[in-house]
């Protein structure tokens, strides 16, 4: 009995030491205070809008072309006695430079035959002249009782007529011959680039054989596809411009191994059906002297080159490169430069308005590869530029800077030199 009583109460003492201490440890804990949470703001990059007349580039991509390509043949026949060293592939030729030089005695021969024939013609209407006189006197008051087609015959006017027509008739083949002894030599008729050439020296050529190729180099033409709805911010000649140089163009050809080849152009002309395949109008840009010798007339600049590039002015552009070509359009007045990434739906930005989110509709109004052009922004208003994960209207947000490259955007950029 007293080990049990013990034992009840070592229990009873456990249990009141083990309250005691709950009870002090309670005692210990430290209390909390509520606090208000605060919301965190949101840092973004922005641009300030500023309004203005932004130009704008329509860009395409083409061939270059000849504007003008002749195939010579001979206006005589005859032997090749004498070929220029000019003409070969890739040889320039200015105009009037010889290419061949006929076998000329043949001709010279038809020339002395004709200048005989000439001759006898001549004395031939000397002599009905003569025969005329003795005609006229020997019918001296008596003419006048004949029939009209009796007196012309009696007085010889027939045949004075049909001896001036022979007169006249020799003195063509006479010029007509001296013409082919001139066209022995055959000459460019331009300057211009040739581009294959088939004759041969000592080659009996016809009038019928094909000699050389030429191609003009004073400009090339360079065919591109734009869509149509652009086509109201170009000059045209001949459809919304009366000059005949159109809107400025820059051709570039990137050569590879960082060489750019580039020419500046113009619009000439607008083609009067749209693309099969893409259903795009087709432009004909003309680029003045696409081999840079200088000698054909330029067109100012649009811009300068890119810093990365090499310039490279005296290569030439060559037929057949392939070639992107940017248009100098006319400015959009009262627009905003806006970069892709700040659209949301293609057609709304979030501006920061007294440091809170606010989505904004814009009429955008043109697009190129990373900005857009749009009205609905005034003066001043901070785009956000910042990708937001999931931005919400009166989101807080605090503005960190500005997008550096897109500050005064409507400014003209500083020149490269």
């Amino acid at each position: 009995m007293k080990r049990a009583l013990a034992q009840g109460v070592l229990i009873v003492i456990v249990i009141v030491v083990a309250f005691v201490m709950m009870g002090v440890i309670r005692g210990m804990k430290p209390e909390v205070k509520a606090v208000a949470s605060e919301r965190r703001s949101v840092p973004v990059v922005v641009r300030r809008a500023q309004p203005g007349a932004h130009p704008v580039t329509v860009r395409g991509l083409g061939e270059v072309k000849p504007v003008h390509q002749l195939r010579v043949t001979s206006e005589v026949n005859g032997r090749v006695v004498e070929r220029s060293d000019g003409l070969a592939p890739g040889g320039l030729l200015h105009r009037g430079d010889p290419l061949i030089r006929i076998d000329a005695r043949d001709v010279s021969a038809q020339v002395a035959s004709q200048r005989a024939a000439l001759e006898q013609a001549s004395v031939a209407l000397a002599d009905e002249r003569g025969r005329k006189s003795v005609a006229e006197y020997e019918w001296q008051g008596r003419s006048d009782a004949l029939a009209d087609h009796a007196r012309e015959f009696a007085l010889r006017d027939v045949h004075v007529r049909s001896a001036q027509a022979n007169v006249e008739a020799a003195r063509e083949q006479f010029g007509r011959a001296r013409r082919d002894l001139g066209r022995t030599m055959v000459r460019a008729p331009f300057d211009a680039m040739v581009t294959d050439a088939t004759v041969e020296l000592g080659q009996v050529v016809t009038t019928q054989t094909q000699l050389a190729t030429l191609v003009a180099i004073d400009r090339y033409w360079v065919e591109i596809a734009v869509p149509v709805s652009q086509l109201v911010h170009l000059e045209i000649p001949g459809v919304n411009s009366t000059g005949l140089r159109g809107s400025p163009a820059r051709v570039i050809h990137d050569a590879g191994a960082g060489v750019i080849i580039e020419r500046e152009g113009y619009v000439e002309r607008l083609l009067g059906q749209v693309d099969a395949r893409g259903r795009m109008a087709r432009l004909l840009v003309a680029v003045p002297d696409p081999l840079g010798t200088g000698l054909y007339g330029q067109v100012p600049k649009v811009s300068d080159a890119p810093a990365a590039a090499v310039p490279a002015p005296r290569l030439p552009l060559l037929l057949g490169s392939s070639v992107r070509v940017e248009l100098a359009g006319q400015p959009l007045a009262d627009t905003t430069e806006v970069p892709r990434v700040a659209l949301v739906d293609d057609d709304k930005v979030w501006l920061v308005v007294d440091g809170k989110l606010t989505l904004r509709a814009i009429e955008v109004v043109w697009r190129s590869a990373t900005t857009v052009l749009a009205r609905g922004l005034a003066a001043g208003e901070a785009v956000v530029t910042t990708p937001l994960a999931t931005p919400t209207e009166g989101m807080q947000v605090t503005i960190e800077g500005d997008s550096p490259e897109l500050i005064a955007a409507n400014q003209p950029p500083a020149k490269k030199l």
